[in-house]
């Protein structure tokens, strides 16, 4: 907002918000997508020799990661 003290007048300037996402938006999403595969290959990649302890854990980061990437796309919508 500007004021003009020679005429009295206000003039509000409005600037347009941005369409496009921004650049931490697509960070955050590229970071979403890399912990969602991680953690695939991850879970895909232990054996049957693997404790229980160990898959239970990485079906907890498969399960974050899925969770992170559906708030991502709710967002995005």
């Amino acid at each position: 907002m500007t004021h003009n003290i020679h005429t009295m007048t206000t003039t509000t300037t409005l600037t347009a918000l941005p369409t496009e996402p921004t650049t931490t938006d697509t960070r955050a999403d590229d970071a979403v997508s890399r912990e969602l595969f991680a953690a695939r290959a991850e879970l895909a990649s232990l054996g049957a020799t693997a404790s229980p302890s160990r898959l239970e854990r990485a079906l907890e980061r498969l399960e974050a990661a899925q969770q992170a990437s559906r708030r991502t796309l709710a967002q995005a919508a």
